[in-house]
């Protein structure tokens, strides 16, 4: 298959504006000449994220993260850099050379995993599904939902791995997504249940959920197990349908299973994933806070739900995620809750959710009898250990106010109980502390820094220097030549693309990242220029005293010290 050229990749880049395609990942808002927004990199709680809409770069000032537009797209996907141009590209709308394709370690594993949700429509659409067709129009599934989610049918038999075998695919490819498994025979996993493909956060083809359609005593569900594109913990069933509206709608809706999520989105509200019936986990969180909305959690209606509710609002609120809760009422689920009710009925109820912490008063404050002082002394009690782990001052005072207020308790008694930390340090993802450059390194890193921003410095390096004493330094130096000899221009952008596959491609970004918020004029630069020619001449005069120590002949010494004298007599920094 043929590579994406750097012409293409630059292409590419020139018409992206990378504000709107990270504006499509995280919120930005304009101050000054630049936009600014929360960094989905780290833990981040103050926008400390900068994008340059001129240089067509992103910086964080906290983590460093730096680069283009594409760099931004890899590092939130977690996708190859190839694969990000090629993201970018379909945001943009256009299309790739004819002949490219891009290129992932497990392009056959998705590929056969496609293969088999197409055959499972396809059986599902034949004679073969009139039954389990019936039971999905049952359930108030109509044509266009049953084809959007790509529901299909497993056959009773092991055609899917005869078919898929049939094709050339590997038998530890299918072992591999889950698809087949071994004893005997080959056979297939998944059998006589009807299907619901899961897809990871870029819309691929990740594993299957398969549920019984009759009456049976084997599991409602089977899932795909543990493979190595299928991690439970890191996928959200319908995420990649629902991140747009999210963001649109800055609020996103967690059920728990499937069926739930299906329902919800087909009622028109498609800002729903479902966390199929497992908690939420480190990754779910990390996919969350890159959202950068409001979650609304709506689990089961039974006790399970209300304790998956308190560990998930834990996790959550922890994260700095603005929580809130919905508790359906007359249903065990909100699939059931909208096959009676009017989908108006249910927006209100989302739109009308209370926050995580109202939640969790209410929650103390069952089985509670308040003509009982002991009952009264345990509530208050919880409520003042909540409000130990609560950072919003406002919202600790105003519950004060309103325990003292509802029980007769004098305030001062109850906000000494309150147990502050004052110096809790918040859990943030660890960054690295910036490396402080030496000063020859900053000097280099200066040059390097103007070079990639205008051609006249790069000109200017070309005609004063040519040459940076540090081998790291002068690698990105000799690039950055390279690039405006070949293509006559300079972008730090496009730069930064041309030189993913070099050596010092990581200089590079630590390079902007160090410099971008730098302004030298044209004299100062040119003194750093100097400094540098100074340094080079400073390093051969060292050089030539070590010499001078070790020669014995009178005409090698004279000549030496002459060398010397002029290295010096050259230094332009007296």
């Amino acid at each position: 298959m043929a590579a994406i050229s750097n012409e293409e990749i630059n292409s590419i880049q020139k018409q992206a504006n990378i504000v709107d395609i990270i504006s499509s990942y995280i919120n930005l808002e304009k101050k000054g000449s630049n936009y600014f927004g929360i960094c989905p990199f780290h833990d981040d709680h103050n926008p400390s994220m900068s994008v340059s809409e001129e240089k067509g770069i992103f910086t964080c000032f906290v983590c460093h993260k730096t680069g283009n537009v594409f760099n931004f797209v890899q590092d939130f996907e977690n996708i190859s850099f190839i694969e990000a141009v090629k993201v970018v590209a379909d945001k943009i709308g256009v299309s790739l050379s004819e002949g490219i394709h891009v290129v992932s370690k497990y392009d056959k594993h998705y590929e056969a995993m496609n293969l088999a949700i197409k055959f499972y429509q396809n059986n599902l659409r034949s004679k073969d599904g009139i039954e389990a067709k019936k039971y999905l129009q049952n359930r108030a599934l109509s044509e266009e939902v049953i084809d959007e989610f790509e529901i299909g049918l497993a056959p009773n038999n092991d055609a899917l791995s005869n078919l898929l075998l049939n094709k050339g695919f590997d038998e530890n490819v299918l072992l591999d997504v889950g698809l087949i498994n071994h004893g005997n025979k080959i056979y297939d996993i998944f059998k006589n249940r009807i299907t619901f493909p899961i897809h990871n956060a870029n819309g691929k083809p990740v594993g299957i959920s398969a549920r019984i359609y009759k009456q049976s005593d084997d599991a409602k569900y089977v899932n795909t197990k543990e493979t190595v594109i299928f991690k439970k913990g890191e996928v959200l069933f319908n995420y990649h349908r629902a991140v747009s509206e999210a963001r649109l709608k800055k609020k996103l809706i967690i059920v728990e299973g499937q069926m739930d999520a299906i329902r919800v989105y087909s009622c028109g509200v498609k800002n729903v994933v479902a966390t199929m019936g497992t908690a939420l986990t480190k990754e779910h969180i990390k996919l969350l806070s890159k959202l950068n909305v409001k979650v609304v959690l709506c689990m089961d209606n039974d006790s399970a739900g209300e304790m998956a509710t308190i560990k998930n609002g834990e996790k959550l609120s922890e994260a700095g995620i603005e929580t809130l809760v919905l508790r359906i009422s007359g249903a065990k689920d909100p699939d059931e809750y909208l096959t009676s009710h009017d989908v108006s009925e249910f927006i209100d109820a989302v739109d009308h959710a209370v926050t995580f912490f109202d939640f969790k008063l209410n929650q103390l404050k069952k089985n509670k009898n308040f003509d009982k002082v002991d009952d009264v002394s345990a509530y208050v009690n919880s409520i003042l250990s909540e409000l130990s782990k609560c950072k919003d001052d406002i919202l600790v005072d105003l519950t004060i106010n309103k325990l003292a207020n509802d029980y007769g308790i004098d305030k001062n008694t109850l906000m000494n109980k309150v147990i502050k930390v004052e110096n809790k340090p918040e859990t943030v993802t660890k960054v690295e502390a910036k490396k402080r450059l030496k000063k020859d390194e900053k000097l280099y890193g200066l040059i390097c820094y103007y070079m990639m921003n205008d051609t006249k410095y790069i000109r200017l390096y070309e005609q004063e220097l040519a040459y940076l004493p540090n081998d790291e330094y002068n690698t990105l130096a000799n690039d950055l030549l390279a690039f405006y000899i070949k293509y006559n221009y300079i972008s730090i952008a496009d730069f930064i693309s041309y030189e993913v596959e070099s050596d010092a491609y990581e200089l590079a970004i630590r390079v902007i990242d160090e410099f971008i918020q730098n302004t030298l004029s044209d004299e100062e630069i040119i003194d750093v220029v100097n400094k540098v020619k100074d340094l080079a001449n400073e390093r051969k005069i060292k050089e030539l005293k070590e010499k001078l120590k070790t020669t014995t002949d009178i005409n090698e010494k004279l000549r030496i010290n002459d060398e010397i004298v002029n290295l010096k007599k050259r230094m332009c920094v007296k």
